[in-house]
């Protein structure tokens, strides 16, 4: 089985223990991508997120050719619960509470690639969660100016940076504009 593993923040620039067979390509599956989720050290991370602005993802081939194996390395990577990894096949399988609009996009996609299931992480935002209201972007830059006012706004800002130049978010605009967060020389 050819599994393509699915992504758009830092796996593309830190893929870790992510066991992959060569590079990103960058003609992966356009997916509704926002700086939606607060993460470990205060990052504001990359996740699917129903209406933010759809962008174009990358992918990579993983070496494992068994669907539950790869699923259990790309959630070793992300060091999340199996719930939030999700994977389709080429056949319609589904794992995780796959947003429809995404199903579509992802076997659309599988349609005119030469694997036979994709896997991908599906971590919502946490807004309501960490900062009692639900995610918007002028909520999102609430949070960052908070972090630089506290002066520990580092690792938001170098994920912000770091994440892929053509992940053009409505966050990452604000943050480029308000805090000067230019993109880094990444994919």
């Amino acid at each position: 089985m050819r599994i393509a593993i699915i992504g758009w923040g830092s796996l593309i620039w830190n893929p870790g223990d992510l066991e992959i067979d060569g590079g990103w390509r960058d003609d992966g599956p356009f997916l509704p991508i926002e700086f939606a989720r607060i993460s470990r050290r205060n990052r504001l991370t990359l996740v699917i997120h129903s209406g933010a602005a759809l962008q174009q993802t990358y992918w990579t081939m993983g070496t494992y050719k068994n669907l539950d194996m790869a699923r259990e390395n790309l959630q070793k990577r992300e060091g999340t619960i199996p719930d939030f990894i999700h994977s389709l096949t080429k056949k319609g399988n589904a794992s995780g509470n796959i947003l429809p609009e995404i199903k579509d996009s992802i076997a659309e996609w599988l349609r005119h690639h030469d694997v036979d299931a994709a896997v991908w992480t599906g971590l919502p935002s946490n807004f309501q969660e960490k900062r009692g209201c639900p995610f918007s972007v002028d909520e999102a830059m609430r949070y960052l100016h908070e972090l630089v006012g506290k002066g520990i706004h580092h690792e938001a800002e170098t994920y912000i940076r770091m994440a892929p130049r053509r992940i053009r978010t409505a966050v990452r605009a604000r943050a480029e504009q308000e805090l000067g967060w230019l993109p880094l020389e990444t994919a």
